[in-house]
This record gives C-alpha cells, structure tokens and sequence, in this order.
C-alpha cells in the first residue's frame, strides 16, 4: 500500500516537470516573435530602387491578333521519271534483264542529313551509264535512218500520186472538150437548118406577095378579059366574013396563048410556093429527128462528162488521201526521232558525270534506292525539308478571321529565339471550320514564314501575330515605362543626379509598346524604376 502511494507521487511529479518545460518553451517562442517584430522586420523592410536607363524609339508600331502554333517543314521530292525504254527492250523475253538500266555504285546521304544544294546523292556505274547511252543511241540512228526512208517515201508517194491525178484530170478535161465540140457541132447543125428554113420561109414570102400584087392582079384580069372577049369575037364571028373570023380567030390564039402562058407561070409559082413548103416541112422533120439525136449525143455527152468529172473528184481524193498517208508516216517517222533524240539528250542531262546532285537545301527524309539498285521505274531519287518552305499552322476564331484574306503580312516570334521577329504571309485560309469546344468556333490559317529560315526547327512553337492595326513613324517607348497618376502619363527621366517624373503624352498601344506623341523625342533617355528590398527579391 506504501509503495503504491510513493508511484503515484513520483509520477505526478514527472508531470509537473514536464509542465513547466513546456511553458519555458512557449514563452522563448512569444519573446523571439516579438524581437522579430519590433527589432528585425522594420530593418528589412528598408525600401531601395533601381533606374534602367531606355532609349526613345522611332519607327512603326503594330498591333493584332495572336495565335500559336508549330512549325512544319515542307518536303520536296526529286523524281527519277526518265523514259530509257526502247523497242530491243520490249523484244527481251527475260523480265529480268537489268542491262539497259541505271545501276547505283554509291549512295552519298542519308535520312537525317542536312544537305545543301549541290550535295552528292548517287553515283552510278559507267558501266550502265554506257550501256544504256549505247541503246539510246541506237534507237536515235534507228529512227533517223527510218525518218531518211519515210522522206524518200514520200517524195516518190507524192510524184506518183500527182502523175496519176493529173492523167484524171487530163481525161476530164478531154472529156469536157469533146462535151462543148458535140454540143457546139450539134447547135451548128440546128442553126444552119433553121437558116435553111427562114430563107426558103423568105422565098415562100415572096412568092406569094409577087402572086398578090396590084399589077399582077390587073394583068391576070386584062388576059382573062382579053381571053373571054376574044372567045366571044370568035364565037360571034360572022362565017360570011372570012377575014373577020380569021382576025378574031388569031386574036383569040394570041390571048389564049397569053392566057396559058400567064396561068402556067402562075401554076408554076404555086408550084414552087408548094415545093418550098414541102421542102420547110422536111427540114422540120430533120430538124426534129436532129433535135432527137441531139438530146441523144448531147445525155451521151453529159454522162461521159459526169462520169469523167466524178473520176477527176476520186482521183483528188485518192491523191489527197496518198498524201495524207504519207505524210503520216513521214510524221510518224519525226516524231520517233524527236522523241528518240529527246529521251538521249535527257538522259545525259540527269547522268552528267554519273554523279547526281540534290537540287535544294533542307534535312533529308526519304532515300529512294540504295547500292546496287537499278532505276527501272520512276521512282523519288530523295525527299528533303526544306527550310525556306517552313509554314506555321493556326487556329483563328471566326470573328477574327473575317479580317484577314491570302497574301497579308504576318509577324513570328519564338521562345527559343526571344527578341527575334520573324515576317510571313498568309498562304491558305481553310473555309471549313474547326471547334475546339462548344463555345469555340475557329479556322485553320496556313502562314509561309519568309527570309533566313536556317535556324528553325521543324515542330517549334510560334506565336504569329496578325497585323491588324499600325501606325508608322511615330516615338515609342516601353508601355511598362509609363507612370499613370491622377489621370496623368508619366516618364521618369534624369535631373542632375536625381530622378523626376515628366508629364508625357501617349498615342496608340500595342500592349508591348506605347506611343509618345509630346514630353519626350526619339533618342532622349528615360528610366523604368524598379523596386529593391536588402535580402528579398526585386518588386517592380
């Protein structure tokens, strides 16, 4: 029981001492704050500043809209695309047969490589530059030795094609003038009959006026009248007066014979109007069956003439069709040369000394073929990036992209490189649109960077800002330099050895740079004051 107690005294005094230790403590603690407070803290918050001495710059300022984005190389290709096929080629059966190709011997670069123009890529085997040279070649003498026949060819072609028209021709011709002989023969013949015809119409005219005349009529009327009147006296002479009867009697024979005479001739001039009129009537009958004959020698003559005129067109047909067939061949045959002689001249131009060369500047990404390799087909020789076909690609919203068209000015700045500006131009603005989020609608802008690209790297970060707002040769200062203060702009710059506010007034801002428009001129100092504190860090 004694014992028990004496523990419990023991640890109630443990505790008390363990009290008390900790009271000690808080108590050291509250005297050092207060120290702190009241000795230390006043001392560091000693308040110093810094003046950075700035220049007042002269020349444009420019504001806009800002984008990020990477940048991207643009790969160009070299193709190996040359035709060195000939017609021995398609002879071979064996597929396999690489005699008439280009055969790489060495490869000069590789993936990765950075290369310039000029570089060595591929070295080839004379062996096969003289095998397919060779070949080439003679395709080339092939053609102008068929391109020399195809010439002969066709001046032969042309003479014989020519004789033989114009033998057509000459036929036709002949045909045509025996056509116009029977025609003007034939119309001879038809006037003469119808002068024939108008001269005995003529006589017949005659004739039968002579028959109607006055006189005629009055002399056929006195020897009618004398005949009957002398027929009386005879009928009425007396046969007692002898002498009467043989005076009345010669008086009637004289009359009678005047009477014959003038009936015969008048007999005899109708007669003849008759036989002129028969002879009118047979011309007529001639001139008809002439007429016939006519129309029969003249469809004769027509369809030796037609006949004639339609193997004259087939003969300048046939001739015109020889010469185009000729002068097919005779192209035909140009146009193997030219195409021989092109495909020869090409050839030694890419092969050269059978050294091939890359044709611009970048970083290598693709080698064709390797050593020993044929070139059979066409085929990239070497793909590279090249530096001056970098582009940055960005997304713009829509109501800035409205501003902006292909071909503005852009400028670019990099984190690696910070101070540099970089210009480009807007290459592509893609008019679908792309969206980032629900509330965000943008369009991707393609930008060319321009000038020495030689330090940039596919997949660095740019910031392109788009010019939308400039003002040119203005003073600009820092826009962290100005000091607002009641409303007022401010500078500080040096007075003697101390350093004072001076009113300034701005002009247009682009965030970086403000506009001093009076209080200050380009060259003149100014001073952006910065804040230090002993022993902490700097506050502006």
């Amino acid at each position: 029981m004694g014992s028990q107690e004496a523990q419990t005294k023991k640890q109630m005094t443990h505790r008390t001492k363990k009290s008390l230790a900790l009271l000690c403590i808080m108590i050291v603690v509250i005297i050092a704050a207060a120290c702190y407070t009241i000795f230390i803290k006043p001392v560091q918050n000693i308040q110093q500043w810094e003046y950075s001495e700035q220049i007042v710059q002269q020349g444009t300022l420019k504001s806009g809209v800002t984008e990020s984005g990477t940048v991207q190389f643009g790969i160009t290709s070299q193709i190996y695309d040359l035709d060195v096929s000939t017609d021995s080629d398609n002879d071979e059966e064996d597929e396999e047969d690489n005699e008439n190709y280009l055969k790489v011997e060495e490869v000069y670069v590789a993936v990765g490589q950075r290369v310039q123009e000029g570089d060595k890529v591929y070295q080839f085997t004379q062996n096969s530059i003289n095998s397919v040279r060779k070949a080439l070649t003679y395709e080339k003498t092939e053609a102008q030795i068929a391109l020399a026949s195809a010439q002969t060819a066709y001046e032969i072609g042309v003479l014989e094609a020519e004789l033989s028209r114009n033998e057509t021709l000459l036929d036709t011709s002949l045909a045509q003038t025996s056509y116009d002989t029977t025609i003007a023969r034939l119309s001879n013949d038809m006037a003469a009959k119808n002068l024939e015809i108008q001269q005995l119409l003529k006589d017949i005219y005659e004739l039968q006026c002579a028959l109607t005349e006055d006189e005629y009529r009055e002399e056929k009327s006195d020897i009618i009248e004398a005949y009957e009147d002398a027929f009386e006296s005879v009928k009425n002479a007396s046969e007692d007066y002898v002498t009467n009867k043989v005076d009345a009697a010669q008086t009637f024979q004289s009359a009678k014979t005047a009477y014959e005479q003038f009936f015969s001739k008048f007999d005899a001039s109708n007669q003849e109007i008759q036989d002129k009129i028969d002879e009118v009537y047979e011309i007529e009958m001639e001139i008809a069956y002439n007429q016939q004959l006519l129309e029969k020698e003249l469809l004769a003559a027509q369809q030796d003439l037609s006949a004639s005129t339609i193997n004259g067109e087939i003969a300048d047909v046939k001739y015109q069709s020889s010469l185009t067939s000729y002068e097919n061949v005779l192209s035909k045959a140009q146009r193997e040369l030219e195409e021989a002689t092109k495909k020869l001249d090409a050839f030694n131009e890419f092969v050269g000394d059978g050294i091939v060369c890359v044709e611009g500047s970048g970083i290598v990404t693709e080698i064709g073929y390797k050593v020993g390799d044929y070139l059979k087909n066409t085929g990239t020789l070497i793909a590279f990036a090249k530096a001056e076909e970098m582009t940055v690609s960005v997304d713009v919203s829509q109501e800035d992209v409205v501003t902006m068209k292909v071909g503005d000015m852009v400028e670019l700045s990099f984190s690696a490189y910070e101070g540099e500006v970089y210009r480009g131009v807007i290459q592509s603005i893609t008019t679908t649109a792309t969206s980032r989020n629900s509330a965000t609608i943008s369009y991707p802008v393609v930008v060319s960077i321009l000038g020495d690209t030689s330090l940039l790297y596919s997949g660095m970060t740019a910031d392109v800002t788009f010019i939308t707002e400039e003002v040119e040769n203005v003073s600009y200062v820092l826009r962290k330099a100005i000091v607002e203060e009641n409303g007022k702009s401010q500078l500080y710059i040096k007075s003697g050895n101390a350093y004072v506010l001076a009113p300034v007034t701005i002009g247009f801002n682009n965030g970086a740079y403000i506009e001093v428009k009076d209080g200050i001129n380009t060259g003149d100092k100014y001073y952006i004051r910065t804040q230090v504190r002993e022993g902490g860090a700097d506050e502006k």
